[in-house]
């Protein structure tokens, strides 16, 4: 078993404010549309529970994050070409992120708490286990929580587990709603919350993120996997890395620059190629200044000081579009570097008129991304994706471009 063999993404299924497909996602991006707005939060009681194995009672409490994760599972599968039947009963592995549980703590003041409402609903194993139930699968089965690097999380999982032949096919993904105040206010108390709710990263007038909406689930393979059955390959995943940062910030919540460069360092090791090779950063990028400083000068010192000069890395952040759905998060930003990858072509990232004066971006060879540009140089076309939970996780995975 090849342990370093890239990764392919073979299917893909989405819900993101103003976009429910990655197409939707890839022209919202490309429009340079920002879609923060109440008017884009999805419903999500259009739910067949019967094509998921969901009784009538279970539906009665199911958390409305797993129906948006069960729904966005059956379009990547869709997606895939893989049908019920060619599924059910194989070790096909299940592996997806989620952080909060706010449909739970409303549950518990207005419903009678027996096994129906932990299995529906406080349980986050169920995340998962809802979709191994739901298409018979018998891979490995997991829910992750490492609150905004969840999703990413999860990918990495999966890449690993279909390197070491624990599973031939493998669902990640992660998911993020928001059904609950509490932690709205806790993050306003802390001024974490723009108070002009726009999410503008890096920004000279960032001010914090905007909480939003969001579920992504992909379909991996193996490469050799997928050329052998003859999927269309989105795009590959290249390498990953997870790490804590430890105590190397000043609190427990707060990311610091070693943490970014561990991870990129570390996942770059593993896709065989040098840092230099990156020409653009889906960053974490949720607005706060310190966070965007940090993650900066980091992206700078591992990726910038490696390219040419005059060829800085590029960098931008989703966010600026569809605000922070937070444990989902990544998921976005990754799949809008898939399609950027597959499309070379980096879209712009919003309110990059004015790039923060807190980092020197000629110095650290990066640059903003004001309007779409195609992508930089003719090699092959290869992007980081980054992400940091509050818990002081951070995830790095590289995507490249699908093979001819």
């Amino acid at each position: 078993m090849n342990t370093c063999e890239p990764i392919a993404i073979v299917g893909m299924g989405c819900r993101f404010p103003g976009a429910t497909t990655p197409g939707q996602l890839w022209e919202l991006v490309l429009g340079e549309t920002d879609a923060v707005s109440a008017a884009n939060r999805f419903d999500t009681t259009d739910f067949s529970q019967d094509a998921y194995s969901v009784t009538e009672r279970e539906n009665t409490t199911l958390d409305p994050q797993h129906r948006v994760l069960l729904t966005c599972a059956g379009d990547a599968l869709a997606d895939a070409g893989l049908p019920p039947e060619a599924i059910a009963g194989r070790d096909v592995g299940v592996f997806m992120g989620q952080s909060t549980g706010e449909h739970w703590d409303h549950l518990q003041g207005t419903t009678t708490v027996d096994m129906y409402a932990i299995a529906t609903a406080a349980a986050r194993s169920m995340a998962s286990g809802r979709i191994s139930y739901a298409w018979d699968l018998r891979g490995p089965c997991t829910t992750v929580d490492a609150a905004c690097s969840s999703g990413t999380l999860a990918v990495h999982l999966a890449c690993q587990s279909l390197r070491t032949g624990e599973c031939d096919t493998a669902l990640a993904g992660g998911v993020s709603l928001v059904l609950g105040t509490g932690h709205t206010a806790g993050y306003s108390a802390a001024g974490m919350l723009s108070p002009t709710g726009r999410c503008r990263f890096a920004h000279e007038d960032a001010d914090g993120f905007v909480r939003s909406d969001g579920a992504g689930v992909l379909v991996l393979k193996r490469l050799s996997s997928a050329q052998a059955d003859g999927d269309t390959i989105h795009a590959l995943i290249l390498g990953s890395a997870q790490a804590s940062k430890g105590r190397t910030a000043k609190a427990i919540i707060a990311p610091s620059v070693d943490g970014y460069l561990q991870v990129i360092t570390r996942a770059a090791a593993t896709a065989g190629i040098t840092p230099g090779d990156i020409a653009y950063v889906e960053a974490h990028g949720n607005a706060a200044p310190a966070g965007d400083r940090l993650e900066l000068q980091a992206i700078g010192a591992t990726i910038g000081a490696h390219r040419p000069a005059g060829s800085p890395c590029l960098v931008g952040s989703v966010k600026t579009n569809i605000g922070h759905p937070e444990a989902a998060g990544g998921l976005a930003g990754l799949i809008k570097a898939a399609l950027a990858v597959r499309e070379r072509t980096v879209p712009a990232s919003l309110y990059s008129d004015s790039p923060t004066s807190q980092v020197d971006w000629a110095g650290l060879n990066i640059a903003p991304v004001p309007r779409a540009t195609p992508w930089p140089g003719d090699g092959p076309a290869i992007a980081g994706v980054s992400s940091y939970g509050l818990s002081g996780t951070f995830v790095h995975v590289l995507v490249g471009e699908p093979p001819n």
